[in-house]
C-alpha cells in the first residue's frame, strides 16, 4: 500500500511538473507579456465612454466625447 501510494505521489508531482514547463514557455517568434500588457489598453476597451487619455491616433472609428469632465482631480 506504502509503494501505491508512493507511486501517486510521484505521478502527480511530475505531471504537474510538467504542465508547469509547458505553460512557461512561450511560443516562437512572440515575446511574453504581463496580465496588464495582455489585457490591458484603454483604447482596445469596447466599453469606454469617452476619448480621455487615449491617443488621437488610437481612439478608433466610434464617435466618443473628447472631454475628461469625470476626471476627479
Amino acid at each position: 500500500m506504502a509503494w501505491a501510494l508512493r507511486g501517486a505521489v510521484i505521478g502527480l508531482a511530475l505531471a504537474l511538473g510538467a504542465t508547469g514547463a509547458l505553460a512557461q514557455s512561450a511560443p516562437a517568434g512572440n515575446p511574453v507579456k504581463t496580465g496588464k500588457e495582455r489585457l490591458g489598453g484603454k483604447a482596445d476597451d469596447e466599453q469606454r465612454v469617452d476619448n480621455c487619455k487615449v491617443p488621437p491616433e488610437r481612439r478608433g472609428p466610434k464617435p466618443r466625447p473628447d472631454s475628461c469632465t469625470h476626471d476627479g482631480k
